[in-house]
């Protein structure tokens, strides 16, 4: 993914591609001189574009038309008011919104020069020590969101920007973005009993289960995302048909023998089927500042991608990922 595709992700949207859309040139209500078009996902455009105002460069998310998808225009007031509600530096910041029928609506976030975590696991796996700064400083910002009575229920990758970090060592400074899918864990305004709202392949059990999702759904879907980080493996990398989202019922990703006692406890604990088992947010951002980074990664000994009853030894690797991995699973009925 090239710059361009990056800069969407710190607007909060998750990028199927990069746009082909030649660059706009105009000036949104007075204020912001849009550039081009830098990527685009189901529910929104993203722009770079100029504050004229505050003389600052910004990304500009642009929500696709109702008669596009009907969904929209709730998802952007959701995510408006969550992004609004919340303040942590692994979250992607808003500065200003205009959300009104009839009218273009849009966010305006900051605008951040990185990759997508998504796309630097194409390249291979990440090494111990930026696995464990990323994964400490995600949790640390779900605790404010969870703290805040809110349940992301989209943690992945691709909504995962690594921005430069001004960490000594670290190359990374973890960003989660797009809150459109997000709620209020005390609300069900959006969510019709019994349908699965969130990515196949970093759904939780009780989520394939259509229950509510907490907290604890969170944690799972970062116990996933850092288990593929570190090993450049998804643990269940065909998740869009029902047969492999409903596996992990009665299946627990394998974890690498050679990750070591405190990794593979801190991921078996996030990884747990019973949401009741799992850590919350703030104990894993805890845990994971004593993570040991002096990882040997051992060679990779079995076929990827198996699963097991419990936790043990799976091996480190990358194989190709099926495009279909990161689609939502926004109304799909629980069977």
């Amino acid at each position: 993914m090239d710059g361009r595709a990056a800069s969407a992700v710190a607007a909060g949207v998750a990028v199927t591609e990069p746009s082909d859309e030649p660059v706009t040139t105009g000036m949104l209500d007075g204020r912001y001189v849009l550039g081009p078009c830098v990527g685009q996902g189901g529910m929104a455009r993203v722009y770079r574009a100029e504050d004229v105002i505050l003389g600052r460069t910004v990304a500009i998310k642009i929500m696709r038309t109702e008669a596009e998808n009907p969904a929209i225009l709730p998802r952007a007031r959701t995510e408006m008011s969550l992004l609004a509600s919340l303040n942590h530096p692994s979250l992607v910041t808003l500065y200003d919104a205009k959300i009104v029928p009839g009218q273009p609506e849009y966010l305006v976030m900051e605008f951040v020069e990185g990759e997508s975590l998504a796309a630097a696991l194409h390249e291979g796996p990440l090494d111990a020590a930026e696995t464990a700064g990323l994964v400490g400083e995600l949790a640390s910002a779900l605790d404010v969101v969870h703290h805040s009575g809110i349940v992301h229920r989209d943690v992945k990758p691709s909504n995962v920007l690594l921005a430069p970090s001004p960490v000594p060592g670290r190359r990374h400074w973890a960003k989660l973005a797009d809150f459109g899918v997000a709620y209020l864990a005390d609300s069900t305004r959006h969510t019709t009993p019994g349908t699965v709202i969130g990515t196949a392949a970093y759904l939780a059990p009780e989520q394939v289960r259509g229950e509510p999702a907490g907290p604890p759904a969170d944690v799972y879907a970062l116990g996933l995302l850092t288990l593929e980080t570190i090993t450049g493996e998804r643990a269940f990398p065909e998740a869009s048909g029902i047969g492999r989202v409903m596996a992990r019922l009665v299946q627990t990703p394998e974890i690498p023998s050679w990750l070591g006692p405190d990794w593979s406890g801190l991921l078996g604990d996030m990884i747990a089927r019973d949401p009741a088992d799992r850590p919350t947010a703030g104990q894993v951002a805890y845990r994971a500042r004593s993570l040991p980074t002096d990882i040997v990664r051992m060679p990779r000994r079995h076929p990827p991608h198996r699963l097991r009853g419990v936790v043990g030894g799976r091996h480190a690797g990358r194989s190709p990922r099926p495009r279909g991995d990161d689609q939502r699973a926004d109304g799909a009925r629980s069977r």
